[in-house]
């Protein structure tokens, strides 16, 4: 029944935003195509690979005995930076407005989080992030999606043969497997693969992070900001492999989002110093004294001038609305003096409101930063993809300051 209501929210929300044609042409071809995709690449793979566990990695995490509760002082810290966030929002820059896509995925997906969050209900929050990656909040950011799909007829497939696409991608960098990890945090869904849950986008994530630590090899005390950090697994991956290489790792995100990558890196490093929104400045400065940082969207104005070694976003330039983004490469060509690294796709979205302004995305291959401070270095097709994501043309970016 959830899900009848979930759906039945997106129908009456594309309707309205005048993308119901788009989206439901697109859902269909998907629908025909990702069965043949699916089949033919589970069906590739090698006997030990269709043998891989995923039903332990399914498998309820909170009855294990090495998963432990969400601390309350955590979720204390970030129940006051998301109502601080909040009170602070209304008064950011026009452009910095949430506005397509992700105004729809907040407004259908995240009230009860927004509930909790907003009553300072510490129980109910500790319940729903306890379970975290299996609630409905997570949708678009990593996580629910997957816990889904693997419910459904040809789930288990999907799940193994992406995982595998990805595992095969990411071996190709030379890359020791034997070190993949990624927390017991929340109730993670993936492959069980020595004895440690291993999800879909972890190999994506650590594919992206030895990317960034090659470029940062001689780059000492390197600053990483991170636009749209999602649950914050690219964080975790770059932080672990980057070892004393990286001064400050710094996650700009809207207040929502920035709740779930706020408990995942809380909770997997316990012994770094992370500030949150409202605990102190938002800088990147030596003397400031924290490890992680996550901030809300709209605060990354407060970054001072050529402060940052590396920008990297995956997939959400291309979501939000063109003012949003235009605002974004601003900041980037102000205070990046080393790189600036994307991947998105080149499909178009226009949303229409009942005050009737509209929202249009700035595409991926259009977001260009001024040519005489950066050189591209290269604009490939995007690396990783999902069976449903054919149905987009996606490219990965890297430029560099002159």
């Amino acid at each position: 029944m959830s899900r009848i209501r979930y759906f039945s929210s997106k129908v009456l929300r594309a309707w309205f935003s005048g993308t119901l044609l788009e989206k439901s042409s697109r859902f269909l071809v998907t629908m025909f195509r990702r069965p043949f995709v699916v089949m033919t690449g589970y069906f590739s793979l090698s006997k030990a690979d269709r043998s891989l566990n995923i039903k332990d990695a399914f498998a309820d995490h909170r009855l294990n005995k090495y998963h432990s509760s969400p601390n309350p002082e955590f979720l204390r810290r970030i129940i006051a930076a998301y109502k601080a966030a909040k009170q602070a929002q209304p008064l950011a820059a026009l452009p910095f407005q949430i506005r397509g896509l992700w105004d729809e995925w907040i407004t259908i997906n995240h009230k009860k989080l927004i509930t909790a969050l907003e009553t300072e209900d510490v129980l109910g929050l500790s319940i729903m992030l306890e379970n975290l990656f299996r609630e409905q909040f997570t949708i678009g950011t990593g996580g629910y999606d997957t816990y889904v799909r693997y419910h459904t007829l040809l789930g288990p497939f999907y799940i193994k043969y992406v995982w595998c696409s990805y595992r095969n991608k990411l071996l190709a960098l030379d890359f020791d497997f034997n070190i993949i990890d990624f927390p017991l945090v929340g109730n993670p869904t993936g492959i069980l693969l020595n004895e440690r849950v291993i999800p879909i986008e972890t190999l994506r994530h650590a594919y992206h992070a030895v990317e960034m630590c090659k470029l940062l090899t001689n780059v000492p005390n390197a600053n990483i900001v991170e636009i749209g950090g999602g649950f914050g697994g690219q964080a975790y991956q770059t932080i672990q492999m980057s070892g004393k290489q990286i001064s400050k790792y710094l996650v700009f995100d809207i207040p929502e989002v920035a709740v779930i990558s706020s408990y995942l890196l809380l909770s997997a490093f316990p012994n770094k110093r992370v500030r949150l929104f409202g605990e102190g400045s938002v800088s990147v400065d030596s003397s400031e004294e924290f490890d992680i940082a996550i901030f809300p969207h709209f605060t990354i104005t407060q970054l001072s001038d050529s402060s940052v070694d590396l920008f990297y976003n995956s997939c959400s330039f291309s979501e939000m609305d063109g003012a949003s983004s235009a605002e974004y490469l601003s900041v980037i060509e102000r205070t990046c003096r080393k790189y600036f690294m994307h991947d998105n796709h080149d499909t178009t979205f226009k949303y229409s409101y009942p005050d009737g302004s509209t929202s249009v995305n700035i595409i991926g291959s259009q977001l260009l930063p001024d040519a005489t401070l950066f050189k591209r270095i290269f604009k490939k097709p995007r690396v990783h993809y999902l069976p449903e994501d054919k149905s987009f043309i996606q490219f990965e970016f890297l430029y560099e300051r002159l």
